[in-house]
């Protein structure tokens, strides 16, 4: 599920559900953290208060419904997209499970969805490549490694990557669309059996579009 602000739009809802299955009820307390990404596309996040939601702690019963209101403040939304989580944890008495030899596990229930709050204006699509810096060399032992930079405004959902040089070209499909957020950048290793620099990248995105990259500094 994802939450998404338009460029005009001051508060978004999301509304839950709790199944009328449940065997028992839920508490669940919303967090709002700031989202980034590593080179690897891994979430790096902070707590934030660009935004506020409410209620921050919601008791729902089997078959009950409750609406969250996210709300954002100051002079958002930017010329940039921002990109959010948020965190909704059931901190209820943890459920536990029996492993066996008297030992048992609890754990507890999280949500984490999605948050991103349009750009104003125009949609720019805009994307910088560089080779790997020599320290990434084991990682491309099997391709050619290339960093992607969102230098747009708006997230990326990459499809496929294509490398290509003199007289040879490669391209590396992902089973599902990967997203760069705007000014992330992005490693990835293109399987490549060419041996050259590589001159030019190609971007496919999850709805077909094709964006050519430019070479970083250029």
């Amino acid at each position: 599920m994802l939450v998404e602000f338009g460029p005009k739009q001051k508060i978004a809802t999301v509304r839950i559900t709790l199944s009328d299955q449940a065997i028992k009820p839920m508490r669940l307390q919303a967090q709002l953290l700031q989202w980034r990404q590593d080179l690897h596309g891994a979430p790096v996040t902070k707590p934030s208060e660009e935004l506020i939601v409410t209620p921050r702690i919601a008791e729902l019963k089997p078959g009950q419904q409750q609406v969250l209101r996210l709300a954002l403040r100051g002079s958002l939304p930017a010329e940039t997209e921002r990109a959010y989580r948020l965190v909704l944890e059931d901190i209820a008495q943890p459920s536990s499970m029996d492993v066996g030899g008297g030992a048992a596990i609890n754990f507890r229930m999280a949500y984490d969805l999605p948050v991103m709050v349009a750009p104003r204006g125009t949609i720019v699509s805009a994307l910088r490549w560089r080779d790997c810096p020599a320290d990434a060399a084991p990682r491309a032992s099997k391709g050619v490694c290339v960093r992607i930079a969102n230098a747009g405004n708006r997230r990326v959902k990459v499809q496929s990557v294509t490398v290509s040089g003199d007289g040879w070209q490669q391209a590396l499909n992902l089973k599902e669309a990967d997203a760069v957020l705007a000014g992330a950048e992005r490693e990835w290793v293109v399987p490549a059996t060419a041996m050259g620099p590589v001159r030019g990248v190609e971007v496919r995105t999850a709805t077909g579009q094709v964006l050519r990259a430019d070479p970083a500094g250029g």
